[in-house]
């Protein structure tokens, strides 16, 4: 997801989202039809929302204000998981940079 377009959405959650809506990370956003733009947008808040929730992603050293970890880190479903398997499919999960960004996706389930 470029920053210049969509902002505030890092590389663990763009991957999460695009992976929900079954979008590939390469796909040029001119040629997403609207409905699977509806779906990443509601892909995005769910997460989001839920990662809040789980306290955040904790990655390395990072920690909340007061202490706790991120929990989410736990469930993601793509992110830092390249060469294994898809969770929805099975497939091996694949890395690409796209844009200075590191990013995973399935590539059975996201066209």
């Amino acid at each position: 997801m470029d920053q210049s377009v969509v902002v505030g959405v890092g590389n663990i959650y763009a991957a999460e989202a695009l992976h929900a809506a079954g979008i590939h990370p390469a796909r040029a956003a001119g040629r997403i039809a609207l409905p699977r733009y509806r779906a990443l947008a509601q892909a995005v808040k769910r997460i989001l929302a839920y990662a809040i929730e789980r306290g955040g992603t904790t990655l390395r050293d990072f920690s909340a204000p007061d202490g706790a970890p991120g929990y989410f880190e736990q469930e993601l479903l793509v992110y830092g998981r390249e060469g294994e398997a898809c969770r929805a499919c099975g497939t091996r999960l694949r890395g690409a940079r796209l844009g200075q960004r590191a990013s995973v996706y399935c590539p059975r389930c996201q066209r």
